[in-house]
């Protein structure tokens, strides 16, 4: 019998996760505008995180889990177009990563958090 330990095997199953969380938020809205926004928001909170995990050791669970729930939310994606689903959130992660890389957007621990 295989044991499975899940503290090693946390960024698959994150990724499962957020892969079905994104098909269900993708199906369960069905107005275009509504699901453009929120694959923007998305990808915007997914470029913070990319940004605040960028040096540390291992980056890769963490592009694992923002793919993850890309591709769940692309394939999800049945009343919108899965091309302008992929460009939103591709300038939403670009212009989000831009942000906190110029120092306009802050983290909460900087220390120009508070101005």
């Amino acid at each position: 019998m295989v044991k499975v330990k899940l503290v090693d095997q946390w960024p698959e199953l994150l990724g499962l996760l957020f892969v079905v969380i994104g098909f269900f938020i993708s199906v369960l809205l069905r107005t275009p505008g509504l699901s453009y926004l929120s694959i923007f928001s998305s990808a915007f909170l997914a470029a913070r995180l990319y940004y605040i995990q960028r040096y540390k050791q291992p980056i890769l669970p963490f592009v694992l889990i923002i793919l993850g729930f890309l591709v769940g939310y692309v394939v999800g994606s049945f009343w919108v177009s899965r091309f302008w689903t992929f460009i939103f959130f591709a300038i939403g992660f670009i212009l989000s990563y831009y942000l906190h890389l110029k120092g306009i957007v802050a983290i909460f621990k900087s220390t120009d958090f508070i101005k």
